[in-house]
């Protein structure tokens, strides 16, 4: 991708992220202005009435994020596809870096939640065929996920020769997502939710020529078969393993 398309593709997301942002934080704000005056202008009996009303706006008001959220991304995903060419990559190197940028946002926001590497005994790299802003995506997605599930979390992304796995121990992933990651198909209840993400994680494996399966594991698991590739460094050449 030419730095002039990369930076014309990040200005939409993020200008669409902006606006999708301030509307929910006007509607956060007002709802609990909302709130607040029912809570002191009416009787403890119609407030109770009222209550449940309320908590399905709450609901809502978050479900309509995360989709705003999915959307700028959706948005940018086809230009992203077509404009980013897999090319030879150190994968190791960038899951480190991500599990450190995650670990450190989460404490930040006090949140129960954290990331690991772990590795095949000796392995010091992953070299496979990719590109750095489709797995920003895809990584992006996958962690959001994990987090909006609810609870502690802990995440782990496994490296081997040839392979890839993002497991969480969260509640896992309902039947018509597997098969949605799998297969492309959409079940009445995820059309109903409109969900976004996980045919994102799905759009960006393909583009990266990764195979993607999800084994029935507690929690989630998604299985990337990664490209081998060799990667020419001038004084020497890299070649990846194979699956084991």
């Amino acid at each position: 991708m030419q730095p002039n398309e990369q930076e014309l593709a990040m200005a939409l997301r993020g200008g669409l992220r902006g606006r999708f942002q301030g509307s929910f934080h006007l509607l956060e704000n007002a709802f609990e202005v909302l709130n607040d005056q029912m809570l002191h202008c009416v009787t403890p009996t119609q407030y109770d009435a009222l209550h449940p009303l309320l908590e399905q706006i709450e609901e809502q008001l978050l479900l309509l994020r995360r989709l705003s959220e999915h959307a700028a991304d959706a948005a940018v995903a086809p230009v992203l596809q077509q404009l980013c060419t897999p090319r030879p990559m150190e994968l190791l190197g960038q899951l480190r870096e991500w599990c450190v940028l995650f670990n450190e946002l989460t404490l930040q926001e006090r949140v129960e939640a954290s990331a690991t590497v772990e590795t095949a005994p000796g392995m010091q790299v992953l070299l496979t065929m990719g590109d750095d802003t489709l797995l920003s995506g895809l990584l992006a997605n996958l962690l959001s996920n994990s987090l909006s599930a609810g609870g502690a979390v802990r995440i782990t992304l496994a490296c081997a020769p040839g392979q890839f796995c993002y497991r969480d121990d969260g509640p896992g992933l309902a039947e018509d997502a597997r098969a949605l990651l799998q297969d492309g198909v959409w079940s009445d209840r995820l059309l109903e939710q409109g969900g976004l993400g996980l045919p994102l994680v799905r759009a960006y494996a393909a583009a990266m020529g990764w195979t993607l399966s999800v084994p029935e594991e507690k929690g989630t698991c998604l299985q990337f078969a990664v490209p081998p590739c060799t990667m020419d460094l001038g004084s020497m050449v890299l070649e990846s393993t194979g699956v084991t």
